[in-house]
């Protein structure tokens, strides 16, 4: 796909709702809406290039021009299928894009849509906060922070461009739509590293606190259970004790029994020894 500096054409264009597609990210989206099924179908059956903008208000059913958000991202749809008038498609987003004037409404949106250039992206500042927000996030991974595997793999190869590495964790970040939004608007590498790794600390944070409840929660489960067989091994082993006393004493008893009769006692005595035995 080409792109590059004040790159300008016109596409279909489809808008999602509940979600931001950054740049130099993968996405499994869902189209429903007839005119975003149109404009899927009619770009895959091109060269595959849909802009992909979000809407300011999800509630809307048939959004227009300005029910979009102006600032979005061109994509590629790698994968299709479709099923019950609904279409599945896999798109690889490729640049931010401006929306610069609607084309056609029917029989779906298309607009003129221009390539945003990226600002500082080169300098050392950008190189270091790159390599900051790649050790944050595995950090944050080894902390439970969940992301395909491919993904993860790539982001701490050290092997990715800042830019990249910047949308690509900001797709997965555990923020806003409207803050995900703001990060797509934000047009210098740098600027939004920075917030980036703002928000990925505070992600951090919240999974080293989840961390230390879980440790602390299990510790407690653990201590208790074994408490718990403590208690029951004791209580075991006072029934066999106390079955073993029961057994000695009617030995007892009966050796009792047995010299009082042995004894050849006068009658009333006798009488009054088996008494006292049969409290025993």
């Amino acid at each position: 796909m080409e792109t590059g500096t004040n790159f300008t054409r016109i596409v279909p264009v489809v808008a999602v709702r509940g979600s931001v597609i950054f740049p130099h990210t993968d996405s499994i989206l869902t189209f429903g809406r007839p005119k975003s099924v149109a404009a899927v179908n009619a770009s895959f059956q091109e060269d595959r290039v849909v802009a992909i903008f979000g809407q300011k208000d999800p509630r809307v059913k048939n959004p227009d021009f300005d029910d979009l958000h102006k600032i979005g991202t061109i994509a590629t749809i790698t994968q299709m299928m479709s099923t019950d008038g609904e279409i599945y498609a896999m798109v690889r987003g490729h640049a931010r894009i401006k929306l610069e004037e609607g084309i056609a409404r029917e029989p779906y949106l298309s607009a003129r849509i221009t390539e945003i250039a990226e600002e500082n992206k080169d300098s050392d500042e950008v190189k270091a906060l790159a390599n900051k927000l790649s050790e944050l996030f595995q950090k944050s991974v080894n902390l439970g922070k969940s992301a395909e595997i491919t993904t993860v793999m790539k982001i701490i190869s050290g092997q990715v461009e800042p830019v990249e590495l910047v949308d690509s964790v900001a797709s997965l970040l555990e923020i806003k739509q409207t803050e995900k939004q703001q990060l797509l608007e934000n047009f210098s590498v740098k600027e939004r590293l920075e917030k980036v790794i703002e928000f990925l600390n505070r992600e951090v944070n919240v999974l080293d606190i989840e961390r230390t409840i879980s440790i602390k929660t299990q510790k407690r489960f653990e201590d208790q259970m074994r408490k718990a067989m403590l208690r029951e091994k004791r209580r075991t082993i006072d029934e066999e004790l106390g079955e073993e006393d029961g057994a000695s004493s009617d030995d007892e008893i009966g050796d009792y029994k047995a010299k009082v009769k042995k004894a050849k006692m006068p009658k009333e005595v006798a009488k009054k020894a088996k008494k006292e035995v049969k409290r025993l």
